[in-house]
């Protein structure tokens, strides 16, 4: 039986907010795993949480049509579900074993969409194996590197651990990565019917060119008629359009990374700034 799907952090009283947002601010403050930006070309990834199925069907085909794959980071715990009436239904194992094949990247998220907040570590370590056993199910040799933090929601001690477990861990935190990447908390910008509009979809773009960054959109569902943290169709393919007209390099979040010039699976923390970094390919 499908776990249930925890409560959102984010949500409650204000000073509950207020205590989450200190403790996300912090978190990202401290640059335990920096990497930087050298000689990079601008880039651009499309991301997606959760999984509805909507995003494996009708936003994998948008990307695929452009000649770019996504990143999509899924709950093991919740997939092939709904959380309520009207709610986006999640992906099976075999659309997301579809999208895999055709060169989408799996990423990872809590077992069971837990704030990794909120438990312990080794409720946390427990959750990823878990995690990362069901994500065996699409393909028994995937290898899931890079881990996205349910609600965006973080704290030191968890970010710290789960930097050791993953290449790069994607924050809620809207912004460019530029010249010095937190791999323990990319920025990463909402792609959001609710949120965004075309022009700041272009002045986001524009500025990732200037800036030669790293831009990394996310949503959920990809429905003419989105749920609150989803994004249409004619708005996603205006993003991936845009960003394939832009010149930036259009990449998963794992390929972003060795552009970058880190090394896959290397799970420490960063190397020194001035080191010399290999690359596995």
């Amino acid at each position: 039986m499908p776990t249930t799907r925890a409560q959102d952090p984010n949500t409650g009283s204000l000073p509950t907010k207020i205590t989450g947002m200190a403790a996300r601010f912090v978190a990202r403050q401290i640059r335990s795993k920096p990497l930087a930006f050298r000689d990079a070309v601008p880039m651009i990834s499309f991301t997606f949480d959760d999984v509805p199925a909507s995003a494996c069907e009708l936003g994998a085909d948008i990307l695929e049509r452009y000649g770019t794959r996504g990143t999509f980071y899924v709950s093991g715990g919740i997939c092939g579900t709904g959380s309520g009436p009207g709610a986006p239904l999640r992906a099976s194992i075999d659309q997301l074993r579809t999208i895999w094949a055709k060169g989408h990247e799996i990423g990872c998220h809590t077992f069971s969409h837990h704030a990794v907040r909120h438990i312990s570590l080794g409720e946390l370590g427990l959750e990823i194996e878990r995690n990362k056993a069901i994500l065996k199910k699409i393909d028994g040799s995937i290898v899931v590197r890079n881990f996205a933090y349910p609600y965006g929601d973080m704290s030191v001690r968890a970010k710290r651990y789960l930097e050791t477990r993953f290449d790069s861990c994607r924050s809620g935190h809207a912004g460019i990565n530029v010249d010095i990447a937190n791999l323990g908390a990319l920025k990463a910008w909402p792609l959001e019917n609710a949120s965004i509009d075309r022009t700041k979809i272009g002045e986001l773009i524009a500025e990732t060119v200037r800036t030669r960054g790293w831009l990394i959109f996310y949503s959920h569902d990809v429905a003419q008629q989105p749920s609150r943290y989803g994004v249409s169709p004619d708005l996603l393919e205006c993003a991936v359009g845009t960003a394939t007209g832009s010149g930036c390099a259009l990449t998963t979040i794992a390929d972003g990374l060795r552009l970058l010039g880190w090394p896959s699976g290397e799970t420490q923390a960063a190397l020194p700034l001035s080191a010399t970094r290999p690359t596995d390919r």
